[in-house]
């Protein structure tokens, strides 16, 4: 169901603001400073405290400013979700740190088209924000393909720290060269593997038919390990698993329950072979044209959303996984030593696969990346 927040016209204000300069953020991953302009017109002391950078405690924050609407799209179903709850909370937060002033109507569950049509919406302008995997972009977008690279990450901490640590900057000259502004990109947790058996060696993997995305790196590291990896639909996924035309698919916890793939697998293995990225991508022109404050009280916005999702998804993994297992009999296995070992080469078959289609600087810049924090 569409989420539609209304947010109040700001009053007509009893002093008139003095004109401020000053530089807002460009990266909601980062909590660096936002400008000026907000100080300048900000309110008595009585209406509570007013920043100009991103915090973590947004009590009492007010950001004054001239009214703003946004349009904000994603392709998937957030109900239920830390996604959904993080998203319903701080779009109520951004309305109290504003007076009623900022205006972002959310359409989720692909209200305004699949993942394609909302980038290209952004683009155009007919969609202000955007929220989708990088698989979904690279189309237009290929330098997003280093982040489809599996098997370079131990946990999530790792992944973000080499997000916040540079690769955005880098980044984003492609996507405003696109048009577009990345407001921030994040991981929250894996793809794992569920199977209609036990995965117990690597022996289990010859010939396993697996779906997944049609994603040619997503393939090549899967039939490096001696999968047979064959690209589905999504929707068309449960009847495949549920008939035996498919042995399993990876995906991470929230889509395996979301689609209720519970029913129909019960064995799970933790492969954690590729993070699960999200990214809110907006249209440029419609951010460079946003006064200061303005700018941060989006960039507040995505940073509280980010922070929450992040700290939230493995506690919610964890109820996943307890609710499958006591509800459906799910077995959950790590992902066995010899599969682990064959990782180093079937993520060097995806590199340079890779290399042949981008530039091998560019991925070579992320790799290292990884590696430096890794540690491999």
């Amino acid at each position: 169901m569409k989420r539609f927040v209304t947010l109040m016209l700001c009053l007509a204000m009893v002093f008139s603001l003095a004109a401020c300069g000053g530089s807002s953020t460009t990266q909601a991953g980062s909590a660096s400073a936002a400008g000026s302009s907000a100080a300048a017109s900000a309110p008595s002391a009585s209406a509570g405290p007013t920043t100009t950078e991103l915090v973590d405690d947004t009590t009492g924050l007010k950001i004054p400013y001239d009214p703003i609407e946004l349009s904000m799209g994603c392709a998937g179903t957030v109900d239920g979700t830390v996604m959904g709850d993080a998203i319903d909370k701080y779009l109520a937060e951004l309305k109290d740190w504003t007076d009623g002033n900022f205006v972002i109507n959310f359409y989720p569950s692909g209200q305004l088209g699949g993942d394609t049509e909302l980038i290209q919406g952004a683009q155009m302008g007919s969609v202000d924000i955007f929220n989708g995997a990088p698989t979904s972009q690279v189309g237009l977008l290929p330098q997003l393909a280093v982040l489809d690279i599996a098997g370079l990450y131990d946990n999530v901490d790792q992944c973000n720290q080499v997000l916040s640590g540079g690769f955005l900057d880098q980044i984003e000259p492609y996507y405003n060269k696109a048009g577009l502004h990345l407001l921030t990109a994040y991981t929250t947790d894996f793809r794992i593997t569920s199977s209609n058996k036990p995965i117990n060696s690597l022996a289990d993997l010859k010939g396993l038919n697996l779906r997944v995305q049609e994603n040619k790196y997503h393939i090549a590291f899967w039939k490096a390990l001696g999968a047979n990896p064959t690209p589905l639909a999504f929707g068309e996924l449960y009847i495949a698993l549920q008939q035996g035309m498919m042995d399993a698919q990876e995906n991470p916890w929230v889509s395996y329950v979301g689609a209720k793939l519970c029913e129909v697998q019960k064995d799970m293995t933790l492969t954690n072979h590729i993070p699960f990225i999200s990214t809110y991508v907006m249209n440029d022109a419609k951010y460079k044209g946003m006064s200061d404050a303005q700018k941060q009280a989006l960039n507040q916005f995505i940073y509280s959303v980010k922070k929450y999702i992040v700290e939230g998804t493995a506690a919610d993994d964890a109820r996943l996984q307890k609710l499958c297992e006591d509800q459906y009999g799910l077995v959950v296995s790590d992902v066995p030593a010899d599969i682990k070992a064959k990782y180093p080469e079937a993520t060097q078959a995806v590199i340079d696969l890779m290399k042949k289609d981008i530039d091998p600087t560019f991925v070579d810049n992320y790799v290292t990346a990884a590696k430096t924090v890794t540690g491999k």
